[in-house]
């Protein structure tokens, strides 16, 4: 009986160990890296302390914020490359954190906002957000904190259908990749039943759904050639984000 549990055991090792290896690879293989423009932006300023370790925090410097913003990145995403977006958010008073992610998949760390809420009880009012597969993972972690979330920010998203928070009263903002003419992917439309029915996506013409931040590679195929700059992507995204906050009362 030793001597098979003892080969059981040595087979689940090697499977991790081949499973944690397979990962590694793949991810360092499709690593969508931070583009310069993004990475010039993790410099500290006058507006926002940037503080880089096992979370990317911006902090603004000359409020003390009460809203905070939890991020969770697109699969095999960097999380520098959303720089363009969320520090300009944070300069309008506002605390954002963005987790790393094991692997670079918030499908592993679905419940990082937690460790991150802990870590700030100063924060009166908390935002979950995401991004493709970091969208999916907040809307998981939606359906099971609509208590204690004060709001919701998705980019090209949708929560699984385990986890529909259609039932949720808080404000949510959806952004969503649209063809040139403003027509939607089927998927969307398929899974807009996942969200409450007040909410309205905000619909980005030509837009790419890795625009949202600014890489540099990864192995994402885009659905259609884009029909608008990635900065003009992003200041669509930042100015209605910003209008969203002011209207829905979260304080800076």
């Amino acid at each position: 009986m030793k001597k098979v549990f003892k080969i059981f055991l040595g087979i689940i090792v090697v499977l991790a160990v081949g499973i944690y290896a397979y990962l590694a690879v793949t991810t360092t293989q499709n690593n969508a890296a931070p583009a310069a423009e993004a990475m010039a932006l993790m410099q500290s300023d006058e507006q926002v302390t940037v503080n880089y370790d096992d979370y990317l925090t911006l902090s603004p410097n000359d409020v003390t914020p009460t809203t905070g913003i939890v991020f969770y990145i697109g699969a095999y995403c960097d999380v520098r490359g959303y720089m363009p977006v969320w520090k300009e958010i944070a300069a309008e008073g506002y605390l954002v954190i963005t987790p790393k992610m094991p692997f670079d998949f918030a499908i592993f760390g679905p419940n990082k906002a937690d460790e991150v809420r802990a870590a700030h009880p100063e924060i009166k009012k908390w935002i979950i957000a995401g991004h493709s597969m970091g969208g999916a993972m907040a809307g998981v972690y939606a359906s099971n904190n609509l208590d204690n979330l004060s709001g919701m920010i998705v980019f090209d998203s949708y929560p699984p259908r385990s986890n529909s928070i259609d039932e949720a009263e808080m404000p949510i903002i959806v952004f969503e990749r649209a063809r040139a003419d403003g027509s939607r992917a089927q998927k969307f439309i398929d899974n807009a039943d996942l969200y409450p029915e007040y909410v309205s996506p905000v619909l980005i013409p030509g837009a790419q759904h890795m625009y949202y931040g600014s890489f540099d590679g990864g192995a994402y195929e885009e659905a259609w050639e884009p029909d608008i700059e990635r900065e003009a992507q992003q200041r669509i995204v930042i100015d209605a984000i910003k209008i969203w906050l002011t209207e829905n009362g979260f304080s800076s």
